[in-house]
């Protein structure tokens, strides 16, 4: 009995004042990065007051909250018991999809909040369906990666790419499963001033990527005002028509140790790219990569790349951009869209990847297509004419926008 009302001292006081005043007064810039860019419906949500209290006083949706809220009675013997409760089987993504969209008929704030939505174009991959299939698609893809989130860094569940994104701890270890049951804690702590009914699995998700250092999504933002700062000064004033290729994309490779900051494969992209900014067939060189190899490397692709450039090469860092977050080929050629679209560079002009043969001729190939299709749902480039084999022609697709939780490190 002693270490019952010990346990649910320790895991319930102590976060219980700091909660309250939480999200008010100093919000966790990484944790808010992380939402907005792997659950854009929550954060949309949480920015309009009537919404949420529209949610909070639903009572079918109430039985969610109701149900997390349930506090332990023992100290758990798995991960599985702590976030259980806070998982979303398919039977409550129908159930809760269905009530938002009757929710939503009629209603002009929900119809404000679909019109919000569908203007960010995080879920451009949605946007020719109707307002109702949209609204239940963006949800199922949220509560899906919520699930994600928790079963990986909650209860140890090896992740898709296990090598490189896997639980930082190990998730079976009693010091473990402490820290989690704190963590879930103050999830729920923190979301009981507006009790919306995700909040709580919502909270914990985002407490476990930070706990595990899980933080690549958003290690460097905001971009345009650091890394990318000069460069997008520099676009604003750089005619594209001048130049046959709108920029020059160069995808990373990460080092197989711990002591090289770049490894063989990035030092030659680098080589083959440079030949064609000498030539001045763009403006801009984009290095792409993310922390990606080894596992949990202190060095990021991109980052060390424009390095290299600036050093070696003496190329200005006004004329370079970086997006330190793909994790693979896939999100290089997403990622890299989506910046050409944030700063202003034409997506109806053609650009460059540059990467070394066997590579390129992977990336310009059906295998890849096929691999975009699968874990993207879409095609986030279309390929054209091959210059070398080094250097493809492409051009980026809006629907790259899409953002996609399942992969929480880079989504």
């Amino acid at each position: 009995m002693k270490k019952l009302l010990l346990f649910a001292l320790v895991i319930g006081f102590p976060f219980f004042s700091f909660a309250q005043t939480k999200n008010q007064d100093y919000p966790s810039k990484t944790h808010e990065r992380l939402k907005t860019k792997n659950f854009y419906l929550f954060s949309a949500v949480e920015n309009d007051a009537e919404i949420m209290d529209l949610l909070k006083a639903d009572k079918q949706l109430g039985t969610y909250w109701k149900r997390m809220t349930i506090p332990l009675e023992s100290f758990p013997g798995n991960g599985q018991e702590i976030i259980a409760p806070f998982l979303w089987s398919e039977d409550d993504i129908q159930t809760v999809g269905k009530r938002l969209v009757d929710l939503s008929k009629g209603n002009a704030k929900f119809q404000d909040l679909i019109n919000t939505l569908r203007a960010s174009k995080q879920y451009a991959n949605f946007e020719k369906a109707p307002d109702d299939e949209y609204l239940f698609k963006v949800w199922e893809q949220c509560a899906k990666g919520l699930d994600t989130v928790l079963e990986v860094y909650g209860e140890g569940k090896m992740p898709f790419y296990r090598n490189i994104d896997s639980v930082s701890f190990d998730a079976k270890s009693k010091r473990y499963l402490y820290a989690v049951s704190i963590l879930r804690t103050e999830a729920i702590e923190a979301a009981k001033e507006t009790q919306l009914f995700f909040q709580p699995s919502l909270n914990l998700a985002l407490n476990l990527l930070y706990a595990n250092h899980k933080d690549e999504a958003a290690r460097y933002d905001p971009l345009d005002q650091k890394e990318n700062a000069k460069a997008i000064q520099a676009i604003k004033n750089t005619d594209f028509e001048s130049y046959p290729y709108g920029s020059i994309l160069v995808l990373g490779g990460g080092p197989e140790n711990y002591r090289d900051k770049l490894s063989i494969a990035g030092k030659v992209n680098l080589q083959w790219a440079m030949k064609e900014y000498r030539a001045k067939k763009a403006p801009f060189i984009m290095v792409s990569g993310g922390h990606v190899h080894p596992y949990m490397t202190p060095y990021c692709e991109a980052v060390e790349m424009k390095q290299e450039l600036i050093e070696e090469y003496g190329v200005p860092e006004e004329n370079i951009i970086i997006e330190p977050y793909a994790r693979h080929t896939t999100t290089n050629m997403r990622n890299a869209t989506r910046l050409m679209v944030d700063y202003g560079i034409p997506l109806d002009q053609k650009s460059l990847v540059v990467t070394n043969p066997s590579h390129s001729e992977y990336t310009g190939g059906e295998t890849f297509k096929k691999r975009c299709q699968d874990e993207l749902g879409y095609q986030p480039v279309d390929f054209h004419d091959r210059l070398s084999p080094t250097t493809l022609e492409f051009t980026g697709n809006m629907v790259s926008l899409h953002q996609n939780p399942n992969q929480p490190l880079d989504p």
